[in-house]
């Protein structure tokens, strides 16, 4: 079998081996970003989807989307994750081609196996935002910056434009990637004599210029909108995430492949290998640079200008990553193929360990579920949580007439002095503690705690009953 054959089965294994990590993370719960997602844009068609934003709750590409998915397969779990998770799977062969263009056919397919069971890449594929597109197209650009600069093909320089634009589409936050890739090829330029080399350099400034006017004209319907709703991009309620706490510690983590502690500190022989084997290799350290520096302007928001920054805003460096690991992989078995086997496997196992000790993001339709099946007659139900009333997708779903309190439960008072409201469902008690206390004040007990992952354990469902 050719190299060539070699490489195109290796891949495919590693895609079908990433399809069938993330399948059974589908039919979980929605989680709170996801129904407010849908129920905010999709829900309204393609136009609701890419013509309104009211809230960053709106990846518009992924809104979009999400709309014809569910136009297609009807309204669950599943179809309205299904572009995540052919975003996520794509992205595997996507990464095998940056691999490929940094280091040969052998990091390609180490790259690609890494981006198939990484949770930092599993994870995006399996909810319906926009991250997942947000790794699929980092790989892309990155890959054809890449074959632009080696080999001048032109369809590299259309392949660079058309991915970088889908990608800023997909979340503002890609846009980090052409910045820097527009700062790095700036300095290429100046240091370069004149020659081919810089001519290129110069065409890929003119590639990034194009993206930004692309990413321009897709965003053209509700940049009016972005701009209106620029102080919510600012760190100005004293709540937001900063780089000193639990995100910051989640970024570090993110280059172990994982945000759980000990799954990443498992990958880190292959880390130290990946960055043995860039420095003897300029075109490896160029492939790193290109598909990892991006994270250095994100760091300008939280820094600089004043903003807010979560660690998975930072999926556009999952690729690089993933060359770094896959790397790492092949720089221990070219030294012996037992510590090669071993680091890989290390790493591989403790990726899916952590993946399936993770439990569920949020448990929003088991808690409206308990209280459909244990109120009886006459006892009614209500929710405190967050601004958007998203436990009404299971609770119309269940049949049950649960309303709202307001944003942050501002009006959970008048729903507690309402004697036929026997049951509530509390979304975020860690971060709504005051009015988890108000309701066991009133004679509200935890009646079933359903725990959540997402945001460090804040997706926690609580159900209350009144004694």
């Amino acid at each position: 079998m050719s190299a060539r054959r070699t490489q195109a089965a290796a891949v495919a294994l590693a895609t079908i081996a990433a399809l069938l990590v993330r399948a059974p993370f589908l039919g979980d719960s929605l989680w709170y970003d996801e129904i407010a997602a849908f129920v905010g844009y999709s829900m309204d068609g393609p136009w609701g989807a890419v013509g309104r934003y009211f809230s960053q709750a709106n990846h518009a590409l992924a809104s979009l989307l999400a709309w014809m998915s569910a136009e297609a397969f009807g309204v669950d779990e599943v179809s309205v994750r299904l572009p995540s998770l052919l975003a996520g799977v794509a992205a595997v062969p996507a990464v095998a081609w940056l691999g490929r263009e940094a280091a040969g056919r052998s990091v390609g397919i180490a790259s690609a196996a890494c981006a198939a069971l990484m949770p930092t890449a599993v994870l995006p594929s399996t909810e319906a935002r926009g991250y997942a597109m947000v790794v699929l197209f980092a790989a892309l650009a990155s890959a054809a910056m890449l074959a632009w600069l080696r080999r001048g093909a032109r369809a590299a320089w259309w392949a660079y434009v058309a991915a970088c634009a889908l990608g800023t589409w997909a979340h503002l936050v890609f846009a980090c990637v052409p910045a820097w890739h527009a700062a790095w090829l700036a300095w290429r330029t100046m240091r370069s004599a004149p020659g081919e080399d810089r001519a290129r350099c110069i065409r890929a400034l003119a590639a990034v210029a194009a993206a930004a006017g692309a990413a321009g004209v897709l965003y053209a319907p509700i940049l009016g909108q972005i701009l209106a709703l620029r102080n919510e991009f600012r760190a100005l309620d004293g709540n937001e995430p900063t780089l000193v706490g639990p995100e910051g510690l989640w970024m570090l983590l993110s280059a172990g492949g994982s945000w759980t502690w000990w799954a990443s500190l498992a990958a880190l022989p292959l880390a130290a290998g990946g960055a043995a084997a860039a420095a003897r290799d300029p075109g490896l350290r160029r492939a790193l640079a290109l598909s990892l520096g991006g994270a250095l302007v994100a760091m300008l928001f939280p820094l600089v200008l004043g903003s807010w920054l979560y660690a998975r805003f930072l999926a556009f460096t999952v690729p690089g990553v993933a060359l770094l690991l896959g790397a790492g992989a092949c720089w221990w078995w070219q030294r012996s193929r037992t510590a090669g086997i071993a680091a890989a496997a290390v790493a591989g196992i403790a990726w899916c360990a952590a993946l399936a000790a993770l439990g569920p993001r949020q448990q929003l339709r088991e808690a409206v579920a308990f209280v459909a099946e244990h109120a009886v007659a006459g006892e009614r139900a209500f929710a405190v949580g967050l601004p958007d009333d998203v436990h009404r997708w299971y609770a119309a779903l269940k049949g049950v007439d649960m309303p709202g309190s307001g944003p942050y439960g501002r009006d959970v008072a008048a729903a507690m002095s309402d004697p036929s409201m026997h049951w509530c469902v509390l979304l975020y008690p860690r971060a709504l503690a005051e009015r988890r206390a108000q309701l066991e004040g009133a004679g509200f007990a935890v009646e079933r705690s359903y725990g959540g992952w997402i945001d460090h354990g804040d997706g926690a469902v609580l159900v209350l009953r009144r004694r």
